[in-house]
């Protein structure tokens, strides 16, 4: 068979990527077709292309996050004209279905590799599928939601993503382009991810859901054996020979054991030859596993904090952490002066009061700098344990004022959402905090100024009075694009991202080359 994958908001589309390695090692032929963009709707004429373009597939799958999913309806309604069978997979089709199933025939529940290969053969013997595991459809008496195949347990089976640039299509400009290699694909970061699954349930977060989701068919967290963690970012390495570093998409790298990353510590600079950045708990940062790390060629580790509340991790995320975890962490953390620290904090949470925002950024000035921080947007994702939450709260009404279409990373954009507007003055000092922490000043504010600024005289006035609020979060919002340019022009002369976040480590690591040293391989 000829099956067409899109997918609408993810340029690395691992999903249908994992899909169409499956499906070609079953016989069949695949076309991807990448059509991200930053507006909310396609045109007429790029619906029109991707049309002619999939017109001779006989299935069409799309795939998507929240984020994507206005997309993904665009296309599948367009489609429907052509007769071709039409699938809706991937986070907001599992957490949606009463959602998807009104745009599209078949909606893929979970993982697809195994259901997209049966569903292929039923097709080609033209045979029924609506018996398939992993499928929901819509009849006249409404949804038929299938039973779930067990969790796949052997992530080591299954094939490399693909890459192959064999027939592929990308949006540019507002038309489809065929890409022919992967050179200009990765000029940074070659993202892998290790692992499917999490160890938390944070509510925030899908994971939380599709464990309830496949509750009962086998373990959710799987990881790639450490040899496969090894080997297949070397072949991704060769698929993308302008990469500067690998970057493990796990929830959490440090889910292994000091075993495991004694051998990843001992093999990954050698065989893979480039430094590495990961993100980790706070919960699992041990002096010996940061060791390993950075024996390895660790040069950034993200850490995901999200609060300074307690209570706030505990009673509205479901993360349970003490301070003092985090606290050891980061001081652990600090004792690698040549690793580069990122910390992940949430903004415009309305179930936090302001003691919550106030202790979140007592936290911040008690971490031992220098760091940075990295601010993320709440978007009540639709499906989450948040969102509900949100919902049964009456601050949303449902997903179309529930964020969905934002970009965490996006700024601390409010204009349309009236439950972002609480606590603004305090969320908005975190959002100016965005950047490096040093000893004199957490982002674009200077540290001596912070007790004055968290007054509550001076909370108050501006909670009341919230024009200062909006006129420094159109300012960092400018200051973002501004560095973003400003950014991207210096990596032309200075490719190597140790050489911007950490510029001090990035001279000593060159520094034996110079004289005639080995050191780690950086390109």
């Amino acid at each position: 068979m000829r099956i067409s994958l899109i997918d609408t908001d993810n340029h690395w589309a691992w999903g249908i990527r994992m899909i169409s390695s499956v499906l070609k090692r079953e016989g069949h032929r695949t076309r991807i077709v990448l059509m991200n963009t930053a507006a909310q709707h396609y045109s007429h004429g790029e619906l029109a292309e991707v049309a002619e373009l999939v017109r001779d597939s006989d299935l069409v799958g799309v795939s998507c996050h929240s984020v994507g999913s206005d997309r993904a309806r665009d296309i599948l309604a367009h489609l429907k004209p052509l007769g071709l069978p039409r699938i809706w997979g991937g986070i907001h089709a599992t957490l949606n279905p009463e959602e998807c199933t009104q745009a599209a025939d078949i909606v893929c529940i979970g993982e697809g590799e195994k259901m997209m290969v049966e569903l292929a053969a039923r097709l080609e013997a033209g045979q029924d599928w609506r018996d398939l595991r992993n499928v929901a459809y819509r009849q006249a008496n409404g949804i038929v939601q299938n039973p779930l195949h067990p969790l796949i347990g052997q992530m080591d089976e299954l094939p490399l993503l693909d890459f192959s640039c064999d027939d592929e299509f990308t949006l540019v400009k507002q038309h489809l382009v065929r890409r022919t290699g992967t050179a200009d694909f990765a000029k940074e970061g070659i993202p892998f991810l290790g692992s499917r699954g999490c160890v938390f349930r944070c509510t925030y977060c899908c994971n939380r859901k599709l464990r309830e989701i496949y509750a009962g068919t086998g373990n959710y967290v799987r990881k790639h054996s450490m040899e496969q963690c090894i080997e297949r970012p070397a072949a991704l390495r060769q698929s993308f020979p302008g990469g500067k570093y690998i970057f493990f998409v796990d929830d959490d790298f440090l889910d292994r054991t000091p075993a495991e990353l004694r051998k990843f510590a001992d093999e990954f600079p050698r065989r893979v030859g480039l430094p590495f950045e990961c993100q980790v708990s706070p919960l699992r940062v041990t002096q010996e596993k940061i060791e390993l790390l950075a024996k390895a060629g660790v040069w950034r580790i993200r850490m995901g904090v999200e609060s300074g509340s307690e209570r706030t991790r505990k009673e509205v995320y479901d993360r349970p952490m003490p301070d003092a975890a985090v606290e050891r962490a980061s001081e652990i953390l600090s004792r690698f002066p040549d690793v580069v620290r990122a910390y992940y904090f949430i903004i415009g949470n309305p179930f936090e009061e302001r003691d919550d925002l106030l202790a979140t950024i007592a936290l911040i000035r008690r971490l031992p700098p220098p760091y940075f921080i990295q601010p993320f947007n709440l978007v009540f994702f639709p499906g989450s344990s948040l969102y509900e939450r949100a919902l049964a709260a009456g601050l949303i009404s449902g997903k179309q004022d529930s964020g969905y279409d934002l970009h965490y990373r996006g700024g601390l954009k409010y204009e349309k959402h009236p439950w972002k507007r609480k606590n603004l003055y305090l969320n908005t000092l975190l959002f100016l905090m965005e950047g490096k922490v040093t000893r004199r000043r957490i982002g674009i504010l200077p540290r001596f100024l912070l007790p004055w600024l968290t007054t509550t005289d001076l909370v108050g006035a501006n909670e009341r009075h919230p024009a200062f609020a909006k006129a420094m979060i159109e300012l960092k919002i400018l200051m973002l694009k501004t560095r973003t340019a400003i950014g991207s022009a210096i990596k032309r002369v200075f490719p190597h991202p140790e050489a911007i976040y950490n510029p001090v480590a990035f001279l000593r690591a060159r520094m034996p080359q110079a004289f005639g040293r080995p050191s780690l391989p950086r390109t």
